[in-house]
């Protein structure tokens, strides 16, 4: 049946279709706009050149958002969105080298840039810096870097001890998960020295005239490697407040034991995992305060100096899930330690075994790196091909260690916090470990083929801008009652595209596509402009 209606006439007089990609851009760039990321750049160090500095770091930072790429390849996807039309860039003038200089120019200003950013951050969103969760991950590199300060073998988060890493800490909001300090370290830094430098950085942000007004006295959430006498008495010194969970000493070990399992359950807690709230078998925390001494020996620098001695707090904590952890962590290594030593028994006298030493020695190597080993008690007789091996589980210290099965201690020097307050605020620490997990992906920040460590700094800092604005999107929809995960919300907008139009007469008509039901309810509960505004400059 010939077709002579309107549809026919469309179709005669669309000469050329093509697809561009807007993705998550409506959502995304009003947050930088209000950021003044693109400003801030241009202010901090202002250019000449044909792209200013600001929209190049702007580019970048949106890439890491949408769909991240080597720099390579950044030009190639801009190709395929509305950026070029929106930003009034070409993306033939992307390439990698001219990326990769951008990051070197913007490197001395890093500090600088971000300071500005989280200040607009914190005051645009209102957010709240009283707690903060401060943790510290790797990242490893291809490749030699064989002039790299940055990238250095160390121990990996990762589990590639094999390559060359760099080691990222930040501090995020409580609840929010919102970046608001970070510092990039070489590879092969050791965790307890980091508290020095993690605090000074934190005060040149907090000190800034912005933020000295709120008078802020931050909590920092860390884990155990972060709590050391050292970073306890920094700690004190600059009026931070500290929590977090003690090391294992023999010192801990008395102060666990000091807690009665009957003091213990007379002192139950109201808090709850979230995912546990609906469970009617789930077992209450218990919990109870203890004075803590810490003792901060003198500089090395000044071995006369006296010693410096605070009086805090240490919670002892009993969980019903970490004693069930323990119980069977402990079986685990039990049976494993038990095994081999039998296993040395049966082959006593035959071949090597009829050594001593070779039997010395492989009854070291079981017991090495296990962490029970000190609850069995052995004993080797005899002389070489008489040897008899002896060993059994030592009861008396089993039943010590039994008594510590599910407790822990968290330190800290907050007197106003309540014993259930502190055991939430550690529980949020997983905050700044899920934001860590982001990084790696989908926001990738581990770089490809960046030769220098000005580059790296400068792409880990595109990558945090990157995640401070996927939090505020996130802060957004918690505050517009969008009741689903940022990550539901970026997968259903990240197939929306423009339709672009070439007529046979030589116009042209750009169209954003139709948004579905749920794009557009999201949109209108947080108030979007409308898309329209990106078939247009937006630098105009």
């Amino acid at each position: 049946m010939e077709d002579h209606g309107l549809a026919h006439t469309v179709r005669q007089a669309i000469g050329r279709t093509h697809t561009l990609g807007l993705g998550v851009l409506p959502l995304f760039y009003p947050i930088l706009d209000t950021l003044d990321l693109r400003g801030i750049v241009n202010t901090v160090r202002p250019t000449e050149a044909d792209l200013d500095l600001g929209l190049v770091v702007l580019v970048l930072v949106l890439n890491r958002l949408m769909a991240p790429q080597p720099l390579y390849w950044v030009n190639r996807w801009l190709a395929q969105t509305v950026l070029p039309v929106a930003l009034d860039m070409p993306p033939l003038k992307l390439y990698d080298q001219r990326l990769g200089r951008a990051l070197e120019a913007l490197h001395p200003h890093l500090g600088e840039v971000w300071a500005r950013l989280v200040v607009r951050a914190v005051q645009g969103w209102h957010l709240d810096l009283s707690v903060l969760h401060w943790d510290i991950t790797s990242f490893y590199f291809t490749g030699a870097y064989t002039q790299s300060e940055l990238l250095r073998r160390g121990y990996s988060r990762d589990k590639r001890p094999d390559m060359k890493q760099v080691n990222l800490e930040a501090d995020v909001t409580d609840g929010t998960r919102v970046p608001v300090g970070y510092r990039v370290i070489p590879g092969q830094t050791a965790d307890i020295t980091c508290p020095p430098g993690h605090l000074q950085a934190l005060l040149r942000l907090l000190n800034r005239p912005e933020l000295a007004a709120l008078n802020l006295r931050p909590t920092l959430v860390s884990d155990g490697k972060m709590i050391t006498p050292q970073a306890i008495s920094d700690c004190h010194h600059h009026h931070f407040f500290y929590l977090g969970p003690l090391p294992m000493t023999n010192a801990v070990r008395r102060l666990l034991h000091s807690v009665s399992a009957d003091e213990l359950a007379a002192n139950e807690l109201a808090y709850r995992p979230k995912r546990q709230a609906q469970d009617v078998e789930f077992v209450p925390y218990q919990a109870v305060w203890r004075p803590l001494q810490v003792t901060v020996p003198p500089p090395t620098d000044q071995p006369e100096a006296p010693k410096k001695v605070y009086t805090d707090q240490a919670l002892v904590v009993w969980s019903a899930g970490k004693a069930r952890l323990d119980v069977g962590k402990r079986r685990t290594y039990l049976k494993r330690l038990l095994d081999e030593l039998n296993n040395i028994r049966r082959q006593l006298n035959q071949g090597r075994y009829a050594e001593r030493d070779y039997v010395v020695e492989r009854i070291g190597s079981v017991r090495r790196g296990n962490p029970v080993k000190d609850l069995v008690w052995w004993e080797l007789q005899g002389t070489d091909g008489q040897l008899s091996l002896k060993f059994h589980l030592d009861r008396d210290r089993l039943a010590a260690v039994q008594m510590l099965d599910g407790r822990y201690a968290l330190g800290t020097n907050a007197a106003h916090l309540s014993a259930d307050q502190a055991l939430c605020l550690f529980k949020g620490q997983d905050d700044a470990e899920k934001q860590f997990q982001v990084l790696k992906s989908p926001l990738a920040v581990r770089p490809v083929f960046l030769h220098t460590d000005q580059r790296i700094e400068g792409l880990v800092f595109v990558t945090l801008v990157a995640l401070l604005v996927r939090a505020l999107l996130s802060v957004q929809c918690q505050q517009a009652g969008v009741n689903v995960s940022v990550d539901r919300v970026l997968a259903e907008f990240a197939p929306w595209s423009v339709v672009d139009l070439a007529l046979t007469d030589g116009s042209q008509v750009r169209q954003v596509a139709t948004p579905t039901e749920f794009q557009a309810e999201v949109m209108t509960r947080l108030g979007v402009p409308a898309c329209e505004r990106y078939l247009t400059s937006l630098t105009r």
